[in-house]
């Protein structure tokens, strides 16, 4: 199992926030694992319509 962190992204402070983990249960690649991580991440942790989050991805951050 991987785990993923995720962030909240504040751009009037320039800083981000650790909001929250994302663990990838799949044993098996689907072809669409990364996809769905980013809708659950982007259902679970947005708080507003106009709030960012950040995904960390072994070492690259994917902005929703």
């Amino acid at each position: 199992m991987t785990t993923f962190t995720v962030y909240s992204v504040d751009k009037v402070r320039e800083r981000k926030l650790p909001v929250g983990t994302l663990v990838e249960r799949r044993s098996t690649e689907r072809g669409n694992n990364i996809a769905g991580l980013l809708k659950l991440a982007a259902h679970r942790f947005k708080l507003s319509s106009g709030q960012k989050i950040q995904v960390e991805f072994g070492g690259f951050l994917v902005e929703l």
